[in-house]
């Protein structure tokens, strides 16, 4: 056999077993604690993108709630988004680890958070201030619910600030007093968390 035949083959055999084992069934059981509490169920790669993502909120003085973090491959599993979070669980539908899988396992962490953090005194307050009229409501549109315009602010601040948040008004300044409303009286917030 020529050698750049057996190294075409070579490579195809590795990249084989690295895909599937990233869609392993096995890898779907296997859990890494990143944090007490968040437990992540992924390749190394989306192990090290999950840990990242709760250091960045531990910075800010937020702690991550409890919850389970899963990576697919499609969007399916996501309901056609690249992330979606319910009841604990955050489904992350993709295996890149890039600018937009960061800003998207953030967001995801953000609604974790706000559920466990935010009271209905405070969302009023934040719906007043950026115009909204319901913070889940699912006939409103994405971009115009408070829920989303939330987390995308949290997770544009908390992140690299590359990927601009996907809401209307999110001019940097009106970005910053909108992050502050939601994270007022949480537990170990820090005030010095500056956008």
């Amino acid at each position: 056999m020529h050698t750049g035949t057996r190294l075409g083959a070579a490579i195809l055999v590795a990249t084989g077993l690295f895909i599937s084992e990233l869609r392993s069934p096995d890898m779907e059981r296997r859990a890494v604690e990143v944090e007490r509490g968040v437990l992540v169920y992924g390749a190394p790669a989306q192990i090290a993108l999950s840990s990242w993502a709760v250091r960045r909120f531990q910075r800010a003085g937020l702690v991550v709630p409890d919850g389970e973090i899963h990576f697919y491959a499609d969007l399916g599993a996501c309901e056609g988004h690249l992330g979606y979070a319910a009841g604990g669980r955050i489904d992350v539908c993709t295996l890149d680890v890039d600018a937009m899988s960061r800003h998207a396992i953030l967001h995801e962490l953000a609604h974790l958070w706000l559920d466990a953090n935010t009271i209905q005194l405070l969302r009023d307050r934040f719906l007043e201030l950026r115009g909204l009229s319901a913070w889940n409501k699912t006939t409103d549109s994405w971009m115009l619910r408070g829920y989303e315009q939330a987390a995308e602010l949290m997770a544009w601040v908390l992140g690299e600030r590359i990927i601009t948040p996907k809401i209307p008004n999110n001019n940097p300044a009106l970005l910053a007093e909108a992050f502050e409303l939601p994270l007022r009286g949480a537990a170990g917030h820090r005030a010095d968390v500056v956008v």
